[in-house]
């Protein structure tokens, strides 16, 4: 049984293969850069004992990125879990981006998730059990005047993984969207933040030990909850003074 990551060459990508390779998970480990994916893969294999096998490619071709991983499973190989901790940002995400970012921006962080779902999903069905993880944003709870389409996407992305919950009920297959706050990343680097990062290798344990059992909406760290709820309360003539 397989564990496909997409997204895991770095940050919580890279913390959630390492988390599933020390519970003996068998991996695809999927992302742009096979540079980045081969070391991941040989030190897994060597010091966890596990199959790990790598597929790099790029995510803004989401139709071809979810063909191809269907192409480097076994027709019969059984899937455990697939997993999307990918996204990318844009300082310039303000809708002034030009066109063919901006249509990258909803590639990456929407429809490469959607595709990859849509193709594997008949093979989960067949099965009958599994889990689909997704990773939303703190940022989609509420519309401002930065990384706008990254807030559409995310946004988009839990509409997408309720409806998946609803034609998945009673299937056997968990569905669990986790919706972060700032995660100490790359993405977050030097960057002035009003809340304290947080570590992905502490959030992938979490998700890790939760797999196949945690359904629904979650915050991680968990206070993003009652952020989120102070932050879809505020009154317009209060929030549109915010600059965060």
């Amino acid at each position: 049984m397989t564990c496909v990551v997409v997204g895991a060459s770095s940050g919580l990508g890279r913390a959630l293969a390492e988390g599933l390779a020390r519970r003996g998970q068998a991996l695809l480990l999927v992302a742009s850069d096979e540079r980045d994916l081969a070391p991941l893969a040989a030190d897994l294999r060597t010091t966890r004992g596990v199959a790990a096998r790598t597929l790099a490619y790029d995510a803004a071709d989401h139709a071809g990125l979810a063909a191809a991983i269907d192409e480097a499973l076994a027709k019969d190989e059984p899937i455990d879990a697939l997993l999307f901790p990918i996204g990318t940002s844009d300082d310039a995400d303000d809708l002034t981006l030009p066109p063919d970012r901006a249509e990258e921006l909803l590639r990456i962080n929407l429809l490469a998730v959607t595709s990859v779902v849509s193709r594997m999903l008949p093979r989960m069905l067949a099965r009958g059990r599994g889990a689909i993880v997704g990773f939303g944003s703190v940022a989609a709870e509420r519309g401002r005047g930065r990384n706008v389409l990254y807030a559409a996407a995310k946004r988009g992305l839990t509409s997408v993984f309720e409806s998946l919950r609803h034609r998945l009920e009673g299937e056997g297959i968990a569905v669990v969207l986790y919706t972060l706050g700032y995660v100490d990343t790359n993405l977050a680097f030097g960057r002035p933040l009003p809340f304290r990062k947080a570590d992905p290798h502490r959030l992938a344990e979490r998700v890790c030990d939760d797999l196949g059992r945690a359904r629904g909406k979650r915050f991680l760290p968990g206070f993003w909850r009652l952020v989120s709820f102070a932050v879809r309360s505020l009154p317009w003539f209060v929030y549109r003074r915010m600059r965060f």
